[in-house]
Parts: structure tokens; C-alpha cells; sequence
């Protein structure tokens, strides 16, 4: 009878937070040198008032290109958001803004004949796949949709404003013309569909 009463109170109780697990697909800007490719994160928050707020976490491993050599990078997006959800009974639209970070790890250089490869040319490469940290505004929209009195599915489309990246690419064409690397910083744009489930309680 308590284990009833008590499950009662549970299903009963206002939503106080969420949680969201969710894969996405991440196009990268061509300037970013970085391939397309999956994500997977954690969003938490009070996201599903009328105005709502979380916090997001995405990972994603892309392919780049640093000279002659390619590595698969690791970027960590992340930052906080505000939410404005339009009620609609079981389906939820919503738009957002949010501000944070994009981390990028290099990864292992795959250097073609690298035995082969002068030092200067060594240290260049690895110059040039560095770990980077810049700031990103984002914004997008999605909707929610209940499956119950405690799960959503939920859809998400959002575009990042990534500022102060120096291309590799430019660095590179620098290089091979005999140049100084450029210091010339760059704005890109990053995109994000993304699908998950919704955990309220």
C-alpha cells in the first residue's frame, strides 16, 4: 500500500528537470577543414517550460586535413541555452538561442612516408594540429513530441557561429608559397540536426 501511495506521488509530481540523450549529424564549414560527421551528447535543464533553459554536450569526430597528413579530430561542443517552448498539447515546437565553446583535439597524425619527412616539415605539421578552443552562438528550432507523461521524443535543428578560427587551410596555402603563417582570424558556421528521447522528472 505505501509502494502504491509513493509511486502515486511520483507520477503525480510537478516536472522539475530533463534529461536528453540524442545522436545528430554535424556539417562542418568548408574554411573549418573539417569533415562531416555523427555526434552524440547529453542535454540537461528545465527545457520544457514556456521558457526553458539547459545545457548541452556534444561530441563528434571528424576527419581534417593538415598538410600532406590527415588525423581524425575530436570536437566537444559545449554550451547553455534558452528555450521559448509554443505549447500545442502533445507536440511542442520551440526556437533557442545558446552560447559556449568548440573544442577541438587533434587526433593521431597519419603522415604519408612521414620516416622520410625533414623535422621542419614534422613540426609544421604538428603546428598546425593543435588543440583549439573557440567561442560559438547558436540558434535553432525543434519540437517535442510527448510519448508519455514522462518521455518526449524531440527534433532539433540548429546552426553554430563559430568565431575566432584560423584556418589551416589558409595557414597551409601560406606555407607552401613560402609565406608566414597567416594570423587572420575567420567566422564559420557549423550545423546540427539532431534526434532523442526526452526524460522529464
Amino acid at each position: 500500500k505505501s509502494a502504491a501511495i509513493a509511486a502515486a506521488c511520483l507520477t503525480a509530481s510537478p516536472v522539475g528537470a530533463d534529461l536528453s540523450a540524442f545522436v545528430a549529424n554535424v556539417v562542418f564549414d568548408d574554411e573549418a577543414n573539417l569533415a562531416d560527421a555523427p555526434g552524440v551528447g547529453l542535454r540537461w535543464g528545465k527545457s520544457s517550460g514556456l521558457l526553458g533553459g539547459e545545457t548541452s554536450l556534444m561530441i563528434s569526430r571528424p576527419d581534417r586535413e593538415v598538410g600532406a597528413a590527415s588525423e581524425s579530430a575530436t570536437t566537444i561542443f559545449y554550451e547553455g541555452r534558452i528555450l521559448l517552448n509554443i505549447p500545442l498539447g502533445e507536440i511542442k515546437p520551440f526556437v533557442g538561442i545558446g552560447y559556449g565553446a568548440i573544442t577541438i583535439l587533434p587526433g593521431d597524425l597519419a603522415i604519408p612516408g612521414a620516416p622520410g619527412e625533414d623535422l621542419e616539415t614534422l613540426e609544421t605539421l604538428n603546428a598546425l594540429s593543435k588543440t583549439e578552443t573557440n567561442q560559438a552562438f547558436s540558434y535553432g528550432a525543434g519540437v517535442r513530441y510527448a510519448l508519455n507523461e514522462r518521455i518526449d521524443g524531440r527534433l532539433d535543428m540548429r546552426q553554430y557561429q563559430v568565431f575566432s578560427v584560423t584556418g589551416a587551410l589558409q595557414d597551409r596555402a601560406l606555407a607552401e608559397a613560402g609565406l608566414p603563417a597567416g594570423v587572420e582570424e575567420n567566422t564559420v558556421t557549423y550545423s546540427e540536426l539532431s534526434v532523442g528521447v526526452v526524460f522529464r522528472f
